[in-house]
């Protein structure tokens, strides 16, 4: 799976949500986030539509080269395992409280 799509997902978050809220056409945002490809006569096209992936970097609150840079994906496995972290944390914490120990 994507990265980027994983963190996404790992925020608890759909694309379609993403997508709306950065107002973006979904289908668009899709095929950016999974790097689509698409035929032309001139050969294979990835859907790397700067000024989407800029909104995207924005978004996640990280610079453009971190998160789509030659060396992204360690950063964004990094970025999964804190949110993964965090939710199971959360969730945690919420378990302790409704038993009344927190």
């Amino acid at each position: 799976m994507n990265l980027v799509k994983e963190l996404i997902k790992a925020k608890g978050l759909t694309l379609k949500e993403v997508a709306a809220e950065l107002k973006l056409g979904y289908h668009l945002f899709e095929k950016v986030v999974i790097r689509a490809h698409s035929k032309t006569k001139t050969g294979i096209k990835f859907y790397e539509t700067r000024h989407v992936r800029e909104k995207i970097a924005a978004w996640l609150g990280y610079p453009y080269d971190l998160i789509w840079g030659p060396n992204a994906d360690h950063f964004l496995k990094k970025l999964i395992a804190e949110e993964i972290e965090r939710q199971v944390n959360d969730e945690k914490d919420q378990r302790l409280k409704a038993l009344g120990f927190l």
